[in-house]
């Protein structure tokens, strides 16, 4: 190419890229104009009788939205008596508060509920979702909202489990399961009052609560469940296991639900009357357990346990007893105990109770609120804690196991494979390994799974608090990740974890360097500050005005990832990837506010890029930091992505750093070394 065609390519290069910079702050100011568009969110729906009667169908008529809080009767003519009938009721989330917050805003539904506590129908009436301009209208698609249809309130609505989520909509499928499920639960207590799951939160059904919350040894401690040790006389030991069964719940939640009922069809069997007995069976007795040794003593009297009063209860697979003893029976015990006061249960080692000697003995007394149980009717309130309707799935049943349980294995292994890939061309300096990394980032965290880390998560982890991230294992993986190597080694995740700083590298490699322009420094130094101001805009707006998204104008990640339907969205992409043509990682450089929050983050990194002498006076490095990062030996760590381009020409021994020091002093003239 002639000199001429050099200097036009480079003259058009340094204009394009002068008018972008000069153009970024305009623009970002324009787009705090286009943000309160609506552009992002749906129009309110306003609600008519023809969509109440989709919502709940077979409706004919409806009263007026009327009550406190306010809910739509929905009736239908009764054709034996031509009356209207009370089909059900339908209410509007919003007003049966507090609302579930979605990835940017409240969803607000419409539900229908019939007279037995089952969901009819939902409709979405109004959201503010920032990935609605990217995606379309995916909240109102035909499967996510029919699912709901004939299920009822008593069921847990779990997104993956008993709700299939919106793909790469997890937060926003959460909001809308939750707010429904919660406010029709809110809705039952009023006007349901005798619905299934008013009744399952009775006192009963509380009591049950606690006791499957509890663990084994927390029955042990409260007195539920007592381990007895009976020496034989040849000195093994057989362990027995106590814990009263009297209620069929308590009985289920013990031993399983298949055994438990086993065992009780049997006892019914042999005996009319009697509560249960747990006895679990365990030790390295050299006499097998035999149940004819066993009786039950109260006062002075002593009720031995015939045959007809023992039942098998199974193998302790399932329950609070599995992996505890290793079978269990249950003996029924006779009516004429007192279980409110203390008896004892007595074992013989050298024949039946009461006619050979050996005999041991425990007392047992039944705890007040596992006797309350057993006695049927009110629960007194002092042995019931409070209600908390707000528990969720990490409160149910643990937050590993619900974290564990829920997660995508395919999502979780892909995660942790491609932070194996980072760290090790991270730790072993590897450029192939890199660009292997960058290639399955580009591709699998960019338009396979779209599970990347966006300022986004700040802002909205602002708004929802932590469990943002606590209800998703891949996303918490990442952020994880993200933290811990930027806390250590500075921004990591930028050089190898970032598609779309992927993307920019790829766009680097690939465009011919003829077109690359060197920002003058002044104008470089001045607008690397403009992402750390629109970094504190989007958390100021985050903190101020919770239910205004802002993020996607400023990251162009979800624009082309997910294929947005915007135009604005797609012009700002386009100015973003025409500077990333001429300026490497132009993005990274002067506009990504996420960059930004680690490169704060990163200030206190204590392992940063080595430097030597020869960097006083070598400029290769310099010229080849994509960020401009590096000015002579001195580095901006704020503004390094760790892309290890440095790392790897001190590892070769590039430019001046080929020549040992001495003969470097003697080639330059009055040597003084910068960084003394």
């Amino acid at each position: 190419m002639s000199y001429n065609n050099q200097s036009f390519s480079r003259e058009f290069a340094e204009s394009i890229c002068s008018r972008l910079l000069r153009l970024l702050l305009p623009i970002v100011s324009l787009l705090m104009l286009f943000a309160g568009s609506p552009s992002y969110g749906q129009d309110p729906i306003p609600v008519t009788e023809d969509l109440m009667k989709s919502v709940i169908r077979g409706a004919e008529t409806f009263s007026p939205k009327e009550g406190n809080p306010p809910v739509y009767r929905a009736y239908k003519r009764d054709p034996a008596s031509s009356e209207s009938v009370l089909m059900g009721y339908l209410f509007e989330t919003p007003d049966w508060p507090p609302e579930e917050i979605g990835y940017s805003a409240p969803v607000d539904v419409l539900v229908g509920l019939d007279m037995k506590g089952t969901i009819t129908g939902i409709e979405v009436l109004h959201y503010i979702e920032s990935y609605r301009s990217i995606r379309g209208d995916f909240i109102n698609s035909e499967y996510f909202p029919n699912q709901f249809s004939a299920k009822n309130i008593t069921e847990g609505f779990r997104v993956g489990r008993d709700i299939d989520g919106i793909s790469r909509a997890t937060i926003t499928s959460w909001a809308v399961a939750r707010g429904v499920r919660d406010a029709a639960r809110r809705v039952a207590q009023v006007y349901l009052p005798d619905s299934e799951y008013v009744a399952a939160t009775s006192g009963d059904a509380i009591a049950l609560r606690v006791f499957e919350n509890q663990s084994w040894q927390e029955m042990k401690d409260t007195g539920l469940v007592k381990d007895w040790s009976v020496i034989q006389p040849d000195g093994t030991e057989l362990k027995l296991t106590l814990a009263f069964m009297g209620h069929d719940g308590l009985g289920e939640i013990m031993i399983g639900i298949d055994d438990y009922s086993r065992a009780d069809r049997d006892a019914s069997n042999r005996s009319r009357e009697g509560r249960m007995l747990l006895v679990g069976i365990d030790g390295d007795s050299s006499r097998p357990f035999r149940q004819e040794r066993l009786a039950v003593k109260q006062g002075e009297e002593i009720f031995p346990i015939e045959r007809r009063r023992f039942v098998y209860a199974g193998s302790a697979d399932y329950g609070k007893i599995k992996d505890q003893v290793r079978f269990a029976g249950a003996m029924v015990l006779m009516p004429e105990l007192d279980l409110a006061e203390p008896f004892s249960v007595l074992y013989s080692t050298e024949g039946v109770v009461g006619e050979f000697g050996g005999i041991h003995e425990i007392e047992y007394q039944v705890p007040p609120l596992a006797l309350a149980l057993s006695q049927g009717g009110t629960i007194p309130a002092e042995l019931l804690p409070e209600v908390d309707e707000e528990r969720d799935q990490f409160a149910e049943e643990g937050f590993w196991t619900s974290l564990l349980t829920n997660a995508p294995v395919f999502e979780v292994v892909a995660i942790l494979v491609i932070c194996a890939m980072v760290m090790t061309a991270f730790l072993k300096k590897s450029a192939s390994i890199r660009w292997a990394t960058l290639a399955v980032t580009l591709v699998y965290l960019g338009w396979m799974d779209g599970g990347f880390v966006s300022v986004s998560h700040i802002t909205n982890g602002i708004k929802l608090g932590p469990s943002l991230f606590l209800n998703d294992l891949p996303l918490l993986l990442i952020i994880v990740f993200t933290v811990v190597t930027t806390l250590f080694w500075g921004r990591i995740f930028c050089s190898s974890l970032c598609p779309f700083g992927a993307l920019q590298d790829f766009m680097t490699r690939f465009i011919p360097k003829r077109w690359q322009y060197q920002v003058p420094q002044a104008i470089h130094d001045k607008a690397l500050y403009l992402k750390y101001g629109i970094l504190a805009f989007l958390v100021v707006m985050a903190v101020a005005y919770a239910d205004l998204s802002l993020f996607q104008y400023f990251e162009p990640f979800g624009t082309i990832f997910y294929f947005s339907q915007s135009l604005l969205l797609w012009a700002i992409l386009a100015v973003f990837l025409i500077g990333a043509t001429f300026i490497p990682r132009f993005y990274c450089r002067y506009a990504c506010p996420l960059g930004a929050a680690l490169g704060v983050a990163s200030m206190i990194s204590p392992w940063r890029i080595k430097r030597v002498e020869q960097c006083d006076v070598c400029k290769v490095c310099e010229h080849a930091c994509p960020t401009g990062a590096i000015r002579g030996p001195e580095i901006d760590f704020k503004e390094c992505v760790r892309c290890d381009i440095c790392d790897y020409k001190l590892i070769a021994r590039s430019g001046v750093y080929k020549h040992d020091m001495d003969t470097v002093k003697v080639r330059i003239k009055d040597w003084q070394p910068a960084t003394a």
